[in-house]
């Protein structure tokens, strides 16, 4: 009997925010990862995707990277969790007139916290956090992690109820802020 193979959480939280997307009619594009072989990767040279999805919502585009974790309180700054590639295509994407790009964070084992986190306001935090600079955060800051109390303190909540086994993210409320507290 073959055992069922255990989905990858960063992959469910992805599902659940484009269920999520549909059941408000926010527009969704997730941009799908290519998995090939690994003795065909010396051969073959795949572009990198740029982020996770896109949103359209109120004639504003959204580009954005998820992250999620079921035990840690703190996401790591390696190469490996958040990649240079997206952290500069978020940021040459918010450049445009329209567009509002950054981290969307879950934490599943602290009630599901969630939060949206800007993509200047994450730049800033690392340069902060490996420089060793002042600031005025609260919660102590780590040059080799982002921790889950400077993201409450950066972030927007993205607010959600669990239905069943599945959540459900108030997608729509959250974009809303967005606009408001970018594009005011």
């Amino acid at each position: 009997m073959k055992l069922a193979k255990k989905q990858n959480i960063g992959k469910i939280f992805e599902s659940e925010i484009e269920k999520s997307c549909k059941d408000q009619h926010v527009f969704y594009f997730r941009v799908r990862d290519v998995n090939i072989p690994p003795d065909l990767r010396t051969r073959i040279r795949l572009p990198q995707n740029k982020y996770d999805s896109l949103m359209f919502y109120h004639n504003h585009l959204f580009t954005l990277e998820f992250k999620a974790t079921e035990k840690a309180k703190s996401f790591p700054l390696k190469e490996h969790v958040i990649k240079q590639h997206q952290i500069d295509n978020l940021k040459a994407a918010k450049d445009y007139d329209g567009v509002i790009s950054g981290f969307i964070f879950n934490f599943r084992d602290t009630n599901n916290e969630t939060y949206f986190v800007e993509i200047d306001d994450f730049i800033n935090y690392i340069n902060i956090a490996q420089n060793g600079l002042e600031h005025t955060y609260k919660s102590k800051v780590n040059e080799k992690s982002i921790p889950i109390g400077i993201i409450r303190e950066i972030g927007i909540p993205v607010k959600s109820i669990k239905k069943q086994v599945r959540y459900r993210f108030y997608i729509n409320i959250l974009l809303d802020e967005l606009i408001k507290k970018y594009y005011k």
